[in-house]
């Protein structure tokens, strides 16, 4: 059995500098998934950029709770912004494990509040691309209050999510996120991936028992925008390195690997 893996450039729409790094990491490298923030100011950039340039490209949503601000009126989400207004960021969420590393405060979102904005921006996602997407997925976190609002979303307007457990349908194959459990997977994130990750397979991906595996990047360039808003940075810039390196691409044609979007999935 080939392997079939998709490769997200989550964050798209961060910013525009990001934007354009995502872009040419799917024109000329292995993603082939752009993950829009719908809820961002540079996510409008972002569709009218891949238009443009990559009109064939797999835009999915990245539901983003913990940068910027909400697509709902904010009164109507009150556990997730702050008195401004803004999402809070994600430092100052409660953990609910202890190998948290990113959610370091006390604050409670609630399923509801998330459900809420989800809808939302999802709705935003059709304003802005002309269509529904086709996947869904939570930015920086994910706890059981947001699985239960994906779980409510994915059913009610019958996309795919990425949730521990996923949501069970016959409508599409299960996609398995192949950083799960994979002791190297923050390491990589932090430090952004090269391409001795893929040549010794560190992701995992020729070991994985799934047929269709996928793995997140996050290629772009980095501008004032990500510097003030980021910790994730020179990580970045690798990604974007990487997945254009040609001989990232050759590693998957000789083990065949296949790389695939979100269409691919849907039976």
């Amino acid at each position: 059995m080939s392997k079939k893996l998709i490769v997200s450039a989550d964050d798209y729409g961060f910013s525009k500098g990001y934007n354009y790094g995502a872009v040419n990491a799917y024109r000329e490298g292995i993603v082939t998934v752009l993950s829009l923030m719908s809820n961002m100011e540079a996510a409008p950039h972002g569709v009218k950029l891949a238009k443009e340039e990559v009109p064939e490209a797999n835009l999915v949503l990245h539901t983003n709770f913990v940068q910027g601000r909400p697509v709902c009126n904010p009164d109507s989400v009150p556990s997730l912004v702050d008195k401004n207004g803004e999402l809070y960021r994600s430092y100052k969420w409660k953990r609910e494990s202890e190998s948290d590393q990113k959610c370091l405060g006390d604050i409670v979102v609630t399923a509801e509040d998330c459900y809420k904005e989800t809808v939302a921006q999802i709705k935003r996602f059709q304003e802005l691309t002309g269509h529904l997407p086709n996947h869904f997925e939570g930015h920086s976190v994910i706890n059981k209050n947001i699985c239960k609002a994906f779980h409510q979303a994915a059913e009610e307007f019958q996309i795919h999510c990425m949730t521990e457990p996923e949501v069970e349908t016959d409508r599409w194959y299960p996609v398995h996120e192949i950083m799960t459990g994979n002791p190297m997977a923050m390491e990589i994130l932090n430090r952004g991936c090269t391409p001795q990750d893929f040549f010794e397979d560190r992701f995992g991906i020729l070991t994985s028992p799934f047929e269709f595996n996928i793995i997140h990047l996050h290629p772009g360039y980095v501008d004032a925008y990500i510097l003030d808003h980021s910790s994730l940075t020179t990580a970045r810039c690798r990604d974007l390195e990487t997945a254009c390196n040609p001989a990232v691409k050759q590693w998957m044609r000789d083990h065949d690997v296949e790389l695939v979007d979100f269409i691919s999935i849907y039976k």
